[in-house]
């Protein structure tokens, strides 16, 4: 299978950065929808705001959130999309949590893309993107993608000052959705 065609048939979205308000750029991630297919479309929707409201009356959408966690030569973290949370909440569009759907994509690399979890089959909305190789992740955390334009942006990311894992700048998505090749 040629390289075009193979990874046509994933999914790709973007997020808009900001931090303290001023715009730092984009992400675009690609999304393995061929070997995790509910956890891309999780993640697409979340992106999109598509699924709209949770029953809690939560907006399911990444679109204002924040990375509330940056683990020097780690990770980083976001996606806790409830309101006034900074890191303890978050649901997916098909409930508060849902299982764990495959480990076929290692953390091998930079840039890598998964499910926060807090245990076996939690995963929500929050996600990570490593910072370097993390290869103990896997088969305890789903990763379902991988950065492809906007190493600068994950570059600004890494090197806000954090106090506890915690950035002191507000790290926000200012906009987010999927990306059309």
């Amino acid at each position: 299978m040629s390289f075009l065609v193979l990874h046509l048939q994933h999914t790709f979205v973007f997020m808009s950065i900001a931090i303290e308000g001023n715009a730092v750029g984009r992400l675009l991630f690609e999304l393995f929808s061929d070997l995790c297919p509910k956890t891309s479309k999780n993640f697409k929707e979340l992106c999109t705001g598509g699924a709209g409201l949770s029953p809690r009356n939560v907006q399911l959408t990444y679109k204002g959130s924040i990375f509330h966690r940056v683990v020097s030569n780690g990770w980083i973290q976001g996606g806790d999309i409830s309101p006034g949370s900074k890191g303890n909440g978050g649901q997916s569009i098909y409930g508060p949590t849902f299982e764990d759907e495959s480990f076929a994509v290692s953390h091998s690399k930079r840039g890598i893309l998964g499910m926060a979890n807090r245990g076996p089959h939690t995963n929500g909305s929050q996600f990570y993107i490593t910072l370097q190789p993390a290869t103990w992740m896997d088969r305890k955390y789903v990763a379902f993608g991988q950065v492809i334009e906007g190493t600068e942006v994950l570059e600004k990311l890494e090197a806000v000052p954090t106090f506890n894992e915690r950035p002191k700048q507000e790290c926000k998505v200012v906009d987010c959705g999927v990306f059309l090749p």
